[in-house]
């Protein structure tokens, strides 16, 4: 078995879509897009869900799970990365006037855990829901733990929504390195722990 990191970001319920649009303007636009189904309306989320269902999802699923490629601004880690992948041109953005170039890196496997996912037993009785951003096994997962830009990313996300939390998870423990505002790293035994647990053992 490979290692599966991944970022676990947590949201208040309120801004779930949000959320999710906002991964949406950083990632590669797939077509045709994933429906989401809700009583009244629904919404064309243009991210890539799994086959199976046809490419629709229900807004209180358990867990609401798609993939896609997400932009990074080039580093070291990513850039040797893409050296292994032959260095595909294809997966870089066009240009944006002065801004740092960036490239896309995926697949990344997104799980939305809603109030009734067995993920996260107590997360009916708390009003926040969890994004999980999972790699495709090891080489993806060193990237992740090396990638300054990735932390970058995901952090810029948390402060854009805002979020509650982030979490680095590496499947053995995990480090809390963002709350509420606050850059911090906080070493944690469990990195899937419930929100109100990792709360209590910080200095806030």
């Amino acid at each position: 078995m490979g290692l599966d990191y991944s970022y676990l970001l947590y949201f208040d319920r309120k801004l779930q879509w949000e959320a999710l649009q906002a991964v949406v303007d950083i990632s590669v636009p797939h077509h045709p897009p994933t429906r989401i189904l809700f009583p009244d309306h629904e919404l064309s989320i243009p991210l890539e869900s799994w086959s199976s269902n046809n490419g629709v999802l229900k807004y209180n699923d358990p867990e609401l799970q798609m993939h896609t490629s997400i932009y990074f601004e080039e580093d070291d880690a990513l850039l040797d990365y893409l050296q292994g992948r032959n260095g595909d041109k294809n997966l870089r953005s066009p240009p944006e006037g002065n801004l740092n170039p960036k490239v896309s890196i995926g697949y990344i496997y997104i799980t939305i855990h809603n109030e009734t996912s067995q993920r996260y037993p107590d997360i009916g009785s708390k009003n926040y829901v969890a994004f999980d951003f999972g790699t495709t096994g090891t080489h993806m997962s060193m990237l992740f733990y090396y990638s300054n830009s990735i932390r970058r990313t995901f952090v810029k996300l948390l402060e854009r929504v805002p979020g509650i939390c982030g979490v680095f998870n590496r499947e053995e423990d995990g480090e809390v390195f963002w709350y509420k505002g606050h850059h911090l790293s906080k070493e944690i035994a469990d990195p899937f722990m419930p929100l109100t647990e990792i709360e209590s053992l910080l200095d806030f």
